[in-house]
């Protein structure tokens, strides 16, 4: 009875807790265990808890995110309508521990790296600014052609390649 008290207790502390803080993991450990967690499962079975729609199945994606990555643009939901950002460029430069972002924004132009713990499927950037530190991205969609995350409910798409160079393709 008090482990249900308890759940109940989280459960309705995290519909208090703030928009950015919406994702929850519930983990179920090989024992059987059931824990609830604001990052990804590190093994066992995994759902993902989102306190607005209930729960969703995370996407089954076997692979690492590596390269450049051209941020296309952002939406609500993975498949709608992308509002584009014509006034910055970012460029996202994944490998297994680190990610890179150029950023560009008329004449300035800076550089962030961001240490990150990558799973397929997800990956968390140790980032100071973001409260807790971290930030947890879930990976919607990851072909050849085309990578969208999700953070905080929203959705960032991003297509292959440096921003730079695609602009250079667009005037040429």
């Amino acid at each position: 009875m008090t482990i249900m008290i308890r759940l109940y207790l989280l459960l309705a502390s995290l519909l208090v807790v703030p928009y950015a803080s919406a994702e929850v993991y519930k983990c179920t450990a090989a024992n059987g265990d059931v824990v609830f967690q604001g990052e990804p499962c590190r093994s066992g079975s995994e759902v993902k808890v989102d306190i607005r729609f209930g729960e969703q199945q995370v996407v089954d994606i076997n692979q690492l995110i590596s390269g450049s990555w051209c941020e296309i643009g952002t939406s609500v939901v993975a498949d709608g309508t992308v509002t584009l950002d014509n006034a910055m460029r970012k460029t996202w430069i994944f490998s297994e521990r680190q990610m890179v972002q150029h950023i560009s924004q008329g004449q300035r132009q800076d550089t962030f790296k961001y240490a990150i713990r990558q799973t397929p499927g997800s990956f968390v950037i140790d980032h100071p600014a973001f409260g807790s530190g971290q930030v947890s991205w879930q990976v919607r969609k990851l072909t050849d052609e085309q990578l969208v995350i999700s953070a905080y409910g929203g959705f960032t798409h991003l297509s292959p390649g440096n921003c730079d160079v695609k602009v250079a393709r667009a005037q040429n």
